[in-house]
């Protein structure tokens, strides 16, 4: 069913949400919408997308007695998550700048 060794392919990033919301905070960057709109809605929407994911492992993370490392992993994907609609955003601002 899926690809056996869990790489990213062009056909499953087109299905991912993640792919069409940092192309739609590119987007509304180009189109001149300002970064403390964009970047705020794309981090929430990058967040509530791998959220499941995360609470999944929470009982087995806790059963393992490994709270702190769950938080931290949690923590470390926010900070990727804002790093990703920063630089989704600045490419969106750099197409806007060079297209003049």
């Amino acid at each position: 069913m899926g690809d056996p060794g869990g790489r990213l392919t062009f056909r499953r990033a087109l299905r991912a949400p993640e792919f069409w919301l940092l192309v739609t905070a590119s987007l509304a960057a180009t189109g001149g919408v300002q970064a403390w709109v964009a970047v705020p809605l794309t981090l929430a929407g990058l967040s509530i997308t791998s959220l499941p994911k995360y609470a999944a492992l929470w009982p087995r993370a806790r059963r393992a007695g490994a709270e702190r490392a769950w938080l931290i992993i949690v923590s470390l994907s926010m900070f990727n998550n804002l790093a990703t609609a920063c630089a989704a955003f600045l490419l969106g601002t750099a197409i806007r700048w060079f297209s003049g």
